[in-house]
């Protein structure tokens, strides 16, 4: 389901359900549920503000982004220097590439519906990001860095869920009737920069690409050099 950003719903990115429920994106676990996995809010906010500090003086202010920010915490075992590594060189490669956007710049990627957030966890309780690379994306109304951009959004919002930084996350490639027209948009210095930033993890995540083609094989493989040493645990190709 398409995110939706409605300010006057609890300020918080939501999903709507045909049947017109609603699933905000939002979730706090309890001081007993921290406890049980031996974390304390003490023991994180002192990470955090390590993080804010190092940021800060990489001109970087991530005070805004705290749920992103918590989750690298928790996924480097509460190491806030090695966190705040992460989280420069992620915020360095979006500026440069000028993909740090908001909702309302990104709300013609989600009316397209090229990027939605599924309402449901996968058995591993993972939480599930389909992308639609295929024919479904219209190139004359949606760049390829503004798809990346709401990808990345995405991945915040889907962040301001607690349970997700213990479990995983889950990233859906749908390459379904991918043609010439949407891999001319796909330019080697983008696409490896795009790797970058998949190499540069917040939180467990697995990359599954489905419904490839030839083509689609022919770019990854040109691209398999960018690819070594990639943490993701990328799935077969489909």
């Amino acid at each position: 389901m398409a995110l939706k950003f409605d300010p006057d719903y609890g300020k918080l990115p939501y999903i709507e359900l045909e049947c017109g429920h609603r699933i905000r994106c939002y979730g706090r676990l309890t001081e007993d549920q921290l406890a049980q996995r031996g974390e304390s809010r003490e023991k994180v906010q002192q990470q955090l503000e390590v993080v804010y500090e190092r940021s800060m003086r990489a001109g970087f202010n991530l005070r805004p982004y705290e749920t992103l920010v918590l989750s690298a915490v928790r996924f480097y075992e509460y190491d806030g220097q090695k966190a705040a590594d992460v989280l420069v060189a992620t915020q360095g490669i979006m500026r440069r590439l000028e993909i740090n956007k908001t909702a309302e710049q990104l709300r013609h990627v989600f009316e397209e519906g090229l990027v939605w957030l599924a309402p449901v966890r996968e058995d591993s309780g993972a939480a599930a990001i389909i992308v639609h690379h295929g024919k479904q994306w219209n190139t004359a109304k949606v760049s390829f860095k503004d798809l990346w951009a709401a990808i990345y959004l995405t991945v915040q919002v889907v962040l301001n869920d607690e349970t997700v930084h213990f479990t995983s996350l889950a990233l859906i490639l749908d390459y379904d009737g991918i043609s010439m027209t949407q891999t001319s948009k796909m330019k080697p210095k983008l696409m490896k920069a795009m790797i970058e930033l998949q190499q540069l993890r917040l939180i467990e995540t697995t990359v599954h690409s489905v419904n490839t083609s030839r083509l689609f094989k022919a770019i990854m493989e040109f691209f398999a050099f960018a690819q070594k040493g990639c943490p993701h645990k990328v799935s077969h190709l489909f």
